[in-house]
């Protein structure tokens, strides 16, 4: 009966230690029980077997403690990492992206833009591919800068503007809305204005600036066509990217049309209808025939300029 008072008496003291533990120092409670431990081993074999007992209950704090510990130190060492996203705009598409800094961007069809998680360093970089129309927050200590081919960048100071530049196009152009930017190459540095345009000759290196009517070159990313005294070339080409068609245009007669327009809803046939009343042209859907892997090609409208 003694034995077990003072197994009762024990077990209780080793209690109080835990909850110290808790509260302060788990190796002072240890060190603790342990002498406990010495102490009351020699009176009975039971009370040692729940000395064992609580000290094996103290490991499972401990390690649970440095796994916690190590979790925490790895989520602050994640924290500081910054991963990069890509934005794609499917053929026929218009894309809008709200970047890190609320600045925003459209893609127009067929086009990507690379850009980080967030911004951390002095500047603000985002990667372009295709074409995209840009409305940036101002920011004098962190400018923004959009990379392009060719190793050009386009320096923004606050402001709208849209840049054309896709891979297949031999001139890359940037129009500028509000604001300023700069067109910075390896030999040269533009400074652009409101109403103005730079393009880039891929070919032999030359830039060249004009005035332009912005509307435009950026009427794309509210979904409308506008065309100001534009080549049929241009006409075809923006067709083509719109409604995720290959127009292929057969010249038999080399004497230039211009074409002022403007669409919204319209389908390819009416657009295509319409440039008949304007220039001698005639056109016809190509049949599309089933390929070897079972599929279907791109849909393909052929253009006579008679």
């Amino acid at each position: 009966m003694d034995n077990i008072k003072e197994t009762i008496r024990i077990a209780r003291v080793i209690e109080n230690d835990i909850r110290e533990y808790k509260s302060f120092d788990a190796q002072a409670a240890y060190q603790k029980n342990k002498k406990k431990l010495k102490t009351e081993q020699r009176r009975s074999p039971i009370i040692f077997y729940i000395s064992r007992i609580a000290a094996i209950l103290l490991l499972p704090l401990i390690v649970s403690t440095g796994v916690l510990s190590f979790l925490y130190t790895q989520q602050l060492k994640q924290g500081d990492t910054v991963s990069y996203l890509e934005a794609f705009s499917a053929p026929g598409i218009v894309t809008q992206v709200l970047l890190p800094d609320s600045s925003k961007v459209w893609l127009n069809a067929g086009s990507s833009l690379r850009y980080p998680s967030r911004f951390t360093k002095k500047e603000r970089n985002v990667q372009l591919s295709g074409e995209g129309y840009f409305e940036v927050q101002s920011d004098k200590e962190h400018p923004f800068y959009v990379s392009l081919d060719n190793g050009i960048k386009v320096k923004a100071h606050g402001t709208k503007f849209n840049i054309n530049a896709y891979k297949d196009d031999r001139v890359m152009e940037t129009t500028l809305e509000t604001g300023f930017v700069d067109i910075i190459s390896a030999s040269c540095t533009i400074l652009l204005k409101p109403n103005e345009q730079v393009c880039y000759d891929k070919k032999d290196g030359h830039f060249t600036s004009s005035s332009v009517s912005v509307e435009e070159k950026t009427a794309w990313k509210d979904g409308k066509l506008v065309f100001r005294n534009a080549t049929l070339e241009e006409v075809v080409k923006k067709l083509s990217r719109r409604y995720n068609i290959d127009i292929v245009l057969h010249r038999e007669s080399q004497k230039d049309y211009k074409f002022r327009a403007t669409f919204s809803s319209e389908n390819i046939t009416q657009i295509l209808d319409y440039l008949r009343m304007v220039a001698p042209i005639s056109w016809s859907f190509a049949d599309m025939k089933q390929q070897q892997d079972y599929t279907y090609p791109r849909q393909r409208i052929d253009v006579w300029l008679k």
